[in-house]
Order: C-alpha cells, then sequence, then structure tokens
C-alpha cells in the first residue's frame, strides 16, 4: 500500500493498536497485538476462552494499562486517560454483568448513562443533583427512542425488577446509547440469551451500525458474529493470529487450528 493510500486508511480509523503488551506479573495475557478498527463498521473480536479478548476491550476501555505498546482512539493515546473521560471521546460500553439498578425506573436507569464522564458521576445521578435534574429533562424524550431502537416495549417509569434477563441486557444497552457513542464496545451482549433474543441482539446491532456507531463485539455465539461483522480479528494465546471479513477469517488455516485444538 503506497504512503498515500496509508494515510487515507489511518485518517478513517477509530481505534488503533500499536504493539499492545499485557502482564499481570506472570506470562503475557497480551503479546504484540496491532490492528486498526475504521469508523462505522461492526468489529468483533473472538477466540478461545482465555484468548485475551476482555483484557484487550478493558485495555482499549482505560480499565487497564498496557504493559508495552499504546492504544489510540481518533489519534488520542489513551495512556493517560481515566475511564470515564473516555466518553468525552465518545465512547461507551457495557459489561459481561449487568449493572442494572432495580430500584429505579427504566427510565432512571437509561438516564445513569448521561452522567457517566460528567462532574460528578454516577453517584450524583443517583443523588439527583439539580443541574443533572435539568440535564435529564432535555434527555428525557430520548429515552422513548432509545427503547424502540432496542425492541424494549415498556414503560419508562416502570421499575425493571419485572423483566427478563433478555430485556435487562437491551436496557443496559439503551444506557450505553443515551449519549450518542460513536463507538459502542459491547462485551458478550448475547451470552445469557435464548436463541430468539440472539437473533434480536443481531438486529439490534445492525441498526446501530446503519447509525453509523462503530461497534466492537466480544462474543462466543459464532452465528452471530459471521452474520453482523464488517471485520473479525481473532485472538489465541494473547496473539492477533489473523484479521479479516468473517469469510477470510473462517477459512484461515491458523484460526481452524486454533478452534479444533490442533495447533
Amino acid at each position: 500500500m503506497s504512503a498515500v493510500l496509508q494515510s487515507l486508511a489511518a485518517e478513517n480509523d477509530i481505534v488503533r493498536l500499536e504493539g499492545v503488551h499485557k502482564d499481570f506479573g506472570g506470562p503475557k495475557v497480551l503479546e504484540d497485538v496491532t490492528f486498526s478498527l475504521s469508523q462505522g463498521h461492526v468489529h468483533s473480536l473472538i477466540g478461545p476462552n482465555g484468548a485475551g479478548k476482555t483484557t484487550l476491550l478493558n485495555i482499549v476501555s482505560c480499565l487497564y494499562r498496557p504493559s508495552a505498546g499504546r492504544v489510540l482512539i481518533d489519534g488520542h493515546d489513551t495512556a493517560t486517560l481515566a475511564p470515564h473521560a473516555l466518553a468525552t471521546l465518545g465512547v461507551c460500553r457495557t459489561f459481561q454483568n449487568l449493572k442494572i439498578c432495580r430500584n429505579m425506573t427504566v427510565r432512571e436507569n437509561i438516564l445513569l448513562g448521561a452522567h457517566v464522564g460528567l462532574q460528578g458521576g454516577l453517584w450524583a445521578g443517583i443523588l439527583r443533583l439539580p443541574a443533572l435534574v435539568r440535564r435529564d429533562r432535555e434527555l428525557s424524550d430520548k429515552v422513548q427512542d432509545l427503547l424502540a431502537l432496542v425492541g424494549l416495549d415498556v414503560s419508562p417509569d416502570s421499575l425493571p425488577d419485572a423483566m427478563s434477563y433478555g430485556a435487562l441486557k437491551r436496557l443496559e444497552l439503551a444506557r450505553a446509547l443515551i449519549r450518542t457513542p460513536r463507538l459502542l464496545l459491547l462485551d458478550e451482549p448475547a451470552a445469557g440469551l435464548n436463541p430468539s433474543e440472539k437473533v434480536e441482539m443481531g438486529r439490534i446491532i445492525e441498526r446501530l451500525a446503519a447509525q453509523h456507531i462503530t461497534v466492537v463485539l466480544i462474543e462466543h455465539d459464532m452465528k452471530l458474529v459471521m452474520g453482523v461483522s464488517d471485520h473479525v480479528v481473532v485472538l489465541n494465546y494473547g496473539r492477533c493470529i489473523a484479521q479479516g471479513t468473517p469469510t477470510e477469517v473462517a477459512r484461515d488455516p491458523d484460526v481452524i487450528a486454533a478452534y479444533l485444538g490442533t495447533k
């Protein structure tokens, strides 16, 4: 690739990892991981258990610092950023474990996502400080739109305690979307869902991509991954062994060997 084409490609990258290593005082969890994620696409991180996927997402989220290498988001080196500061760059995330406040309404749970990265943060939202109450009023109309986007037919003023696990996963996704992120990090969004809920989660991800939200997805359900992804990165024993389109990755001998346990 020419220098000009490389420069144009880099301008379209929303995330770039350069030689990322991670260890916790023992064997390396990640080793020399380098790849780029372009804007407005669905990117999946896949690999066997223990491959380093969640560790990598935690580094991108600034929850961990790389032992070596660097992560750039929109050209910003994240080395000195706190996790909550990522919201100012348009980055939001969901986690494997649900973080829903069951004594708060659906509306209030979603609006909590608007306070991440603001002065006072989550606790200010819970305490309902006056300035944040005013902001809530401005955002309140957006709640119903987000419920529709994630396919939740519930009252914003209802409590989530009667909602199914699958519905709670979508509620958490709606909360991540309240700040209109440019980059959305999803850690196993389909885990624990039944087949029909997984299909619906795939449709939601496709709707997000249609709105030009860049999605980074960790997921073990290969049918979902191959159905929604534009680009797939494969990790094995902490190293990137392949990347490309779903079709390219599925045919890669190293990927086949890693999943079949022959290598």
